[in-house]
């Protein structure tokens, strides 16, 4: 069942039916300003931090759904009947109401045709203020008089996120609303135990404010909801100033339609006293060529992020993904990590280290230098031992010992993310000097990062267990895993090699022989242990718990093989063999489906305490048997390495978002943005619907596997890599990239059609021997040619 379409003209995903199985969501604003907002417009803002500068309220997994969020009323004051332009929260039957929800590249616009009246709503925030817009346009489409009246409502969160949800003994007597009478503009404040005085403010610009309400309570009235308040019912605000309580912003304006007229008006919610900022923003926005300006500087900053790479590809749903979608949600969780969703409540404020890390990989093409900022960031949270803060808030950061966390915190994968985040941003760049930029750790000490690579290399080599694999510690990648006490992680150990064989590369190519070959030595030792502890037969264990059982075997209790294990075995560079191959055909055998592979398989159905919260998740959910699909990148990868591209292409599709466009009854999440996880084949019921959307590395590895290992064109430290991995059946595709503010023109051929292997590279009409094209021999614009063959 459809409940919308992909718009790639507009580059917008289009709702046609706003009963969406779940609140599919956009996010809108760059940097400080962050505004979430559902199809029905519900939703949140926030103010640089999710926890600490909450400006607007969601009620989190609450019934109805999706409330409350940005709502424009529209009432007849001749009928006295009443509806909002969203479908939601009024929800007029929808035989009569006709709702539209079109979510574009910054923006979301709400469509709406009721009793005659058309209507819109369009809200975005500009790309450098901290502020929201509402443009509202009403239209009389019958052939009499109408007159109107048009409420506004916005609920304010008490800016600290969970203490507004928690804290009712003390928060609820915090705010100060305020109403500037000569300027018409509602101001909101709040007292804190901290010297900072949040404030923000809501107006509007172009019109008269009939009346208004500051008090939720007041203007929703006693049993009601936003469905029906009752200061719309009543036909006017209460002019409630709430000193304490609940505050809102609530807003009439009132105007007149003749027939076939149009009447636009606007509003604007941002941070800042509605004495200072709000009169100086009212009177920007006053004028509606500014207002469109902002919104085409919005739209350019969303094209110049994509135009830095695109697709044309036989399969029109990766051409959608990969030009548009996919990577506006890499920015997106680049920007705020795993803070802010209708997932996390916010008590989860900042960045995750290896979320972070891995994020980068997704952007560093189109903003290389937000990038090198965040490398910095990341950097100042390692520890000068050489392991990393798992969470940290740079808002907040500074050197010293409360930010160490205590030694049963520490995961055994978080720093070694740096060594995937800093050489791949070198090879896209050919900034070098990063690695002599001196950073502060985060306890004590500061070091060039190049430093600070080895240390996080040192710290593992140090912390390995009795079979010679890397300690878990806290955990690894899997969180829900309990490798406690001595239980040692194939999977982090797979990292490691990764790691090594990372930084050996950069170490040879900086002439620095020495250090190239002392981690060789411990590169070989490492893939010694994995050979002699984690091979099984027909996969790699996942690791051993600390009473030294394996976990992830033929032997294991429950579970007898996990997937991160095998597709790591190959793309770490540790078995590109037939062990390698023989663990992704057991991936194959066990546990793939048409909706992508199974995290473990057979599911955990009784709590084992020594292996850990994975045990406790009913089998098909999370991390106990789901449709990972950060994971299911990684097996992309694997079998591109591995030269099979049937196989590659065949599990990038399974849970490409696009795909489920048909069935989102089933999937129920997002279909234009990935999921966190896709429930599994042994729940009993929800096999096939996605869950989590939006913040997770699924985004940034999807891109990653898709446009460096199926497409194969991937940064180098000489230059760029041509190497795809394709179904054999595909004549070719083109690829546009800039590369090092080169642009390359890429046509790749496939006249033998196999799914591997490059015959001839005409770089420019020149032919190049191999499949590296050197940076050297390019020009400010080029034309490649790949021919692919044996």
């Amino acid at each position: 069942m459809k409940f919308g379409y992909f718009d790639p003209k507009n580059k917008e995903y289009v709702i046609t039916n706003p009963k969406t199985p779940t609140s599919w969501v956009n996010y809108l604003g760059t940097a400080d300003y962050c505004l979430i907002i559902s199809n029905n417009a519900s939703g949140y803002s926030f103010y640089k931090s999710p926890k600490l500068g909450r400006v607007t309220r969601f009620r989190f997994n609450s019934i109805p759904m999706d409330r409350p969020g940005r709502y424009v009323y529209i009432k007849d004051e001749k009928t006295k009947d009443f509806w909002s332009i969203s479908w939601q929260p009024v929800a007029k039957s929808l035989e009569s109401f006709k709702s539209i929800c079109r979510h574009g590249l910054g923006y979301s616009i709400f469509e709406s045709s009721y009793d005659s009246i058309t209507s819109s709503l369009k809200i975005f925030v500009p790309i450098d203020k901290p502020i929201e817009i509402w443009e509202v346009r009403v239209k009389n489409e019958s052939n009499e008089v109408k007159e109107l009246s048009l409420f506004t409502y916005t609920e304010f969160c008490l800016w600290n996120s969970m203490l507004d949800m928690m804290d009712f003994q003390y928060i609820l007597y915090t705010c100060r609303m305020g109403y500037n009478h000569e300027d018409e503009i509602i101001d909101y404040s709040i007292k804190l135990w901290s010297p900072y005085e949040p404030k923000a403010f809501f107006t509007c610009t172009n019109k008269k404010i009939e009346s208004f309400d500051t008090d939720r309570d007041v203007f929703i009235g006693a049993y009601n909801d936003e469905s029906r308040p009752e200061a719309i019912v009543q036909g006017k605000c209460f002019g409630s100033i709430a000193i304490g309580g609940n505050p809102c912003a609530a807003t009439q304006v009132k105007f007149s339609l003749l027939p076939g007229q149009e009447e636009y008006i606007v509003f604007i919610l941002g941070i800042g006293n509605a004495y200072k900022e709000g009169k100086e923003y009212k009177k920007l926005f006053a004028d509606k060529e500014n207002i469109q300006k902002e919104f085409e500087k919005v739209q350019n900053y969303w094209a110049e992020r994509l135009s830095k790479l695109s697709c044309s590809t036989p399969n029109e749903n990766m051409n959608l993904m990969i030009n548009i979608w996919n990577q506006y949600q890499c920015h997106t969780t680049f920007n705020w990590s795993r803070s802010a969703s209708f997932i996390e409540a916010g008590g989860r404020d900042g960045l995750g280290f290896r979320d972070s890390c891995q994020d980068i990989l997704g952007v560093v093409h189109s903003i290389p230098q937000e990038v090198r900022k965040r490398l910095i960031e990341l950097l100042k949270a390692q520890l000068s031992e050489g392991y990393a803060m798992h969470h940290f808030q740079p808002l907040t950061w500074t050197q010293g010992e409360h930010n160490i966390p205590p030694r049963d915190r520490i995961y055994s994968d978080d720093h070694l993310w740096l060594l995937i985040s800093v050489p791949h941003y070198i090879k896209e760049t050919g900034d070098f000097s990063i690695l002599d930029e001196v950073v502060e750790y985060a306890d004590e000490g500061s070091a060039t990062v190049f430093e600070h690579l080895k240390a996080a290399l040192e710290f593992s080599w140090n912390h390995r267990g009795k079979h010679g694999l890397l300690l878990g510690l806290a955990a690894d990648w899997n969180d829900c895993i309990n490798l406690r006490n001595g239980g040692e992680s194939t999977w982090s150990t797979q990292l490691y090699f990764k790691a090594l064989t990372e930084f050996i590369e950069l170490c040879e190519y900086l002439g620095k022989t020495e250090d190239a070959e002392k981690y060789k030595q411990y590169r070989d030792e490492i893939r010694k242990a994995l050979e002699e502890y984690t091979w099984d037969g027909e996969w790699f264990v996942r690791g051993y718990l600390a009473s030294g059982k394996k976990l992830g075997s033929k032997e294991s209790e429950q579970t007898k093989i996990f997937l991160n294990s095998q597709s790591w075995s190959v793309f770490s560079g540790a078995f590109v063999d037939e062990k390698g191959k023989t663990a992704m055909d057991s991936v194959k055998k066990y546990l793939a489906t048409e909706h992508g592979c199974v995290k473990n398989w057979p599911a955990y159905v009784d709590y084992i305490i020594e292996v850990g919260a994975v045990t406790s998740f009913p089998p098909g959910l999370k991390e106990n048997a789901a449709i990972f699909c950060h994971a299911n990148t990684w097996v992309i990868i694997a079998e591109a390495i591995l030269g099979r591209g049937e196989y590659a292409f065949e599990y990038y599709m399974s849970f490409l978002p696009a795909n489920k466009n048909d069935i989102a009854e089933i999937y129920t999440a997002e279909p234009y943005v990935y999921s966190q996880f896709i429930t599994g084949k042994e729940h009993p019921y929800y096999f096939g619907r996605a869950r989590n959307p939006w913040l997770t590395g699924t985004a940034t590895w999807a891109f990653t596997a898709a446009t460096q290992y199926i497409l194969g064109v991937r940064p180098h430290y000489k230059g760029l890599i041509i190497d795809p991995c394709i179904p054999s059946w595909w004549d070719g595709f083109e690829f546009e990239r800039v590369f090092r503010g080169r642009k390359l023109s890429i046509k790749v051929s496939n006249p033998d059609h196999i799914s591997k292997g490059v015959k001839k590279i005409l770089v420019n009409g020149k032919e190049i021997v191999g499949n590296l094209i050197p940076v050297e021999l390019l020009d400010e614009e080029n034309v490649v040619e790949v021919v692919m063959g044996k």
